[in-house]
């Protein structure tokens, strides 16, 4: 049976039953997922922040007077003397952090479920680090990372809203989605 179809663009389709013609009418649980608009946001603004915290991370093990440019952004103005008296290891585990959270935004973006579980972990444990690595008192960390705490929070809650959108990685092995 050959069947005809006009979409709303008025383009013609043919397909046949018996042949499945290029593949349209049964998938077979391979449906094509959506992501909605504000989840495509959040995963571009946590991308943003990743790529970014990498590239202040990696200036400050080649030279930490190279991230004075940042400090004109906001929440970035203390981050010259926070990094000068931190630890020597600091600008590595940044580095690293900021990447596993770069790679679960994105595959968040790619509706992973990995992905949130990656992005969470990373950016609980870039809330913890400063507490260990800053010579400073614990008063002082706090109030000094508390924007990132927020924002943090407020991304991670975002997360959980749409983490029903996001299939895990079995799920994506029964449909066929991910090899």
């Amino acid at each position: 049976m050959l069947n005809i179809t006009f979409n709303k663009f008025g383009f013609v389709t043919y397909n046949s039953k018996r042949n499945n013609n290029f593949g349209i009418l049964n998938n077979n649980g391979m449906e094509k997922r959506k992501r909605s608009v504000i989840l495509a946001g959040l995963c571009i603004l946590s991308m943003g922040g990743g790529i970014l915290g990498v590239l202040i991370g990696v200036l400050s093990i080649i030279d930490v007077d190279m991230i004075r440019i940042f400090a004109r952004i906001p929440g970035y103005t203390s981050i010259y003397s926070l990094t000068v008296d931190a630890h020597f290891l600091y600008p590595y585990f940044k580095v690293l952090l900021y990447g596993v959270s770069f790679l679960g935004a994105l595959k968040m973006f790619q509706l992973r479920k990995s992905g949130y579980f990656m992005y969470t972990v990373a950016q609980l444990i870039l809330l913890i680090i400063p507490y260990l690595m800053w010579h400073q008192i614990p008063v002082v960390v706090f109030f000094t990372d508390l924007p990132d705490m927020i924002f943090t929070i407020a991304f991670i809650g975002a997360y959980t809203l749409y983490l029903s959108q996001m299939k895990s990685a079995s799920d994506q092995e029964k449909s066929g989605t991910e090899k």
